[in-house]
């Protein structure tokens, strides 16, 4: 991964609630809607399962997958059809930027501005 692909992804922190013992992961478009790419671990045995990962700048749709089963986060406020007949869970990750002089009145930083990563709290 190059510099500059580095830089039009941002660390997303996913986490939701499950049975403990479940076998959680998150999938979506960002990995090809593979359901074993990105699993998710329950740290504390107490069923809050979580996972960062880096996801490319854009509009991606995503699910959790538990035990198997496709649920969408019931915390997303974003939902859109499926082609499956169900609905996927909207993320939206902006790219960086630098402010210029003509849209900045102040006086400008010595370092671009850059977008914050984003962090996704899931609750069942």
């Amino acid at each position: 991964m190059t510099v500059e692909d580095k830089k039009q992804k941002k660390r997303v922190n996913f986490w939701i609630a499950a049975a403990p013992g479940s076998q959680v992961s998150v999938a979506g478009t960002f990995n090809n809607w593979d359901p074993k790419a990105n699993p998710m671990k329950d740290q504390s045995g107490k069923g809050y399962f979580k996972t960062d990962m880096l996801v490319p700048a854009g509009q991606h749709e995503y699910k959790f997958v538990v035990n198997g089963e496709w649920k969408t986060d019931p915390s997303c406020q974003k939902l859109v059809p499926g082609p499956f007949g169900s609905e996927n869970c909207v993320l939206q990750i902006a790219k960086e930027f630098k402010v210029s002089e003509s849209t900045h009145s102040g006086k400008l930083p010595n370092k671009p501005e850059k977008s914050k990563d984003v962090e996704l709290c899931r609750k069942k």
